[in-house]
């Protein structure tokens, strides 16, 4: 039984589960931004999503915009979700959460997650390129700058109230990934599996390439369909490569059963 948290909404399946999934979005983004991912995954493997402070049911928290505001309260609800095996996924802003939680997992002298996953971002190490700062332009041609990403629903944003409800979480997620500050530490001890979309606009692909500078085990790239936001296409085959990945990862850490004496 998962005990009710302001941070995260679990969505389990119909059998009990041998991982967790803890997933968190990208910028602006909420959990219903995963809700669905339940109906494509196994049963073996519960669903959790992270909800940042700052919107849907959480709007009347402030959103947070320096890592050391986030971490500290998502890393505590976290650790209750370590009875079983867990694999941490990010998208954008929320693959460099997902990294730093990890990292932060192994500072506390926690168990690791079972393999990461990040998406659409440019590795930790890699300093931000000045013409993909977001947070600090003006209203309306950040609005362009996102409707050109493809992940603002039509409308969304075509107003100036809409726009006063909206932006500011997701100008403090931008200001939380763009002035984010990597601290150099060892290798990830753990799979680290990462993607992008054939048409991203947003990462430089080199930058993206440079994760594995960071992987100290298994390590996979994979360049999906689509853009930043992949597109149907694009999300199935990484569903379905999340999958795959958790599975084989299990696989490897299941100790074989010992033989008796005959």
């Amino acid at each position: 039984m998962t005990l009710p948290s302001p941070w995260l909404r679990h969505a389990e399946g119909t059998a009990p589960p041998s991982a967790r999934l803890l997933c968190l979005g990208h910028a602006g983004g909420g959990a219903s931004s995963f809700n669905g991912w339940r109906a494509v995954l196994p049963d073996w493997l519960e669903l959790v999503k992270v909800q940042l402070p700052g919107r849907e049911d959480r709007r009347d928290t402030p959103p947070c915009e320096r890592m050391e505001e986030v971490l500290p309260g998502l890393f505590a609800q976290v650790r209750a979700l370590l009875d079983l095996p867990l694999v941490i996924y990010g998208h954008s802003m929320g693959a460099l959460i997902a990294f730093e939680l990890s990292s932060e997992l192994r500072r506390q002298e926690e168990p690791p997650p079972l393999a990461l996953f990040i998406s659409g971002r440019r590795a930790p190490h890699k300093p931000l390129r000045p013409a993909h700062e977001l947070h600090t332009l003006p209203e309306l041609e950040l609005v362009d700058r996102l409707h050109a990403l493809g992940g603002i629903p039509p409308g969304l944003l075509g107003t100036a109230k809409r726009r006063e409800y909206y932006l500011p979480t997701i100008r403090a997620d931008l200001a939380l990934s763009d002035e984010y500050a990597y601290r150099r530490e060892p290798p990830l001890p753990f799979p680290l599996h990462t993607f992008i979309g054939e048409h991203d606009n947003l990462v430089v692909r080199e930058d993206w390439e440079a994760w594995s500078e960071l992987a100290g085990g298994t390590f996979t790239r994979r360049v999906l369909p689509g853009g930043h936001f992949f597109g149907k296409e694009g999300q199935a085959v990484l569903i379905t490569s999340i999958v795959e990945g958790v599975r084989a990862t299990l696989s490897a850490s299941t100790p074989t059963p010992m033989r008796s004496a005959s």
